[in-house]
């Protein structure tokens, strides 16, 4: 995990924001590594809840800057993939919380999120706290 990319889940940003932390800034260490990484979903997700339009604005500018994992057929083939599979197990996320981890797979990352439900889907690499 020291190396690796990272996916931060909207649930993440919006503990921060909760706690009166500017994600940016949290984040600001990541992104200048190359290690930070987005998705469409969390940046939907993130920017319908910000209240504020000033601080909106602020958090779709960062989001601009940080790359993205395209939301391509490839990766809503995997989401349905995923989807399917877990369902066979009795398991039923989330299509977000799907698409959330297969841009995660997609690039090899961790993603970082306090809901335990993504322990859920195999292999997915995994942190509740940000790293140190």
């Amino acid at each position: 995990m020291k190396d690796s990319p990272y996916l931060i889940d909207s649930a993440a940003y919006i503990d921060l924001m909760r706690a009166g932390q500017d994600p940016r800034q949290v984040l600001a260490p990541l992104l200048r590594a190359g290690r930070l990484y987005n998705c469409g979903i969390v940046r939907a997700e993130v920017l319908r809840g910000i209240k504020i339009e000033k601080n909106y604005r602020q958090m779709e500018q960062f989001f601009d800057i940080i790359p993205e994992v395209p939301s391509d057929p490839r990766l809503w083939r995997d989401v349905s993939q995923l989807g399917w599979t877990l369902g066979r197990q009795g398991k039923w996320p989330p299509v977000t919380d799907l698409a959330i981890a297969a841009a995660a797979f997609r690039i090899n990352a961790t993603l970082i999120s306090p809901h335990a439900h993504f322990q859920d889907i195999p292999d997915l690499s995994l942190a509740k706290a940000l790293p140190k």
